[in-house]
């Protein structure tokens, strides 16, 4: 997090069962709870409504488990950050658990920027000619584009996935 006082940490955590079917923020509002909790030391804004200095990664659609999502928060003072994954996944939620803790670099890139790449793991459940779902996965990985359409801000728009 860049410009800021403390000790910044970024935290890996995973996603799994029926906790998958919350959302971003409550995923966020779980988190902060954790860390109240736990009696983190945390950094905190200034001014009329002070907030905790946490900023999250990518948003994982709300039905979707996950191996890595990421978090950054700022702590007001120093600790050891390998006792954070064991401390705050015994508070938090079951299936959210916090696999990782990195003491982050002054002035390291912001988490949205660290991130440069994601990958999707896709079952297919439905009894399905396995020659033709490698046919069409070759067609997929061999094409220039591959639009899809959806529904954003109430109007259609086509997107290059």
């Amino acid at each position: 997090m860049k410009g800021t006082t403390g000790v910044p940490v970024r935290l890996r955590f995973t996603k799994y069962g029926k906790v998958r079917w919350i959302g971003h923020r409550d995923v966020a509002r779980a988190m902060e709870r954790a860390f109240r909790v736990a009696a983190l030391p945390l950094a905190f804004t200034e001014g009329f409504s002070p907030h905790p200095k946490v900023s999250f990664g990518l948003a994982l659609p709300t039905g979707h488990e996950s191996d890595a999502e990421y978090l950054d928060l700022v702590l007001a003072s120093d600790l050891d950050v390998d006792e954070l994954p064991t401390r705050l996944s015994a508070v938090l939620p079951v299936g959210i658990e916090v696999t990782g803790a990195a003491r982050l670099e002054d002035r390291a890139p912001a988490l949205q920027e660290a991130v440069t790449a994601v990958t999707w793991l896709a079952e297919v459940e439905t009894p399905t000619d396995p020659d033709a779902v490698r046919t069409a996965v070759e067609r997929g990985l061999a094409a220039t584009e591959l639009p899809a359409r959806r529904r954003r801000k109430g109007r259609e728009v086509t997107e290059d996935l």
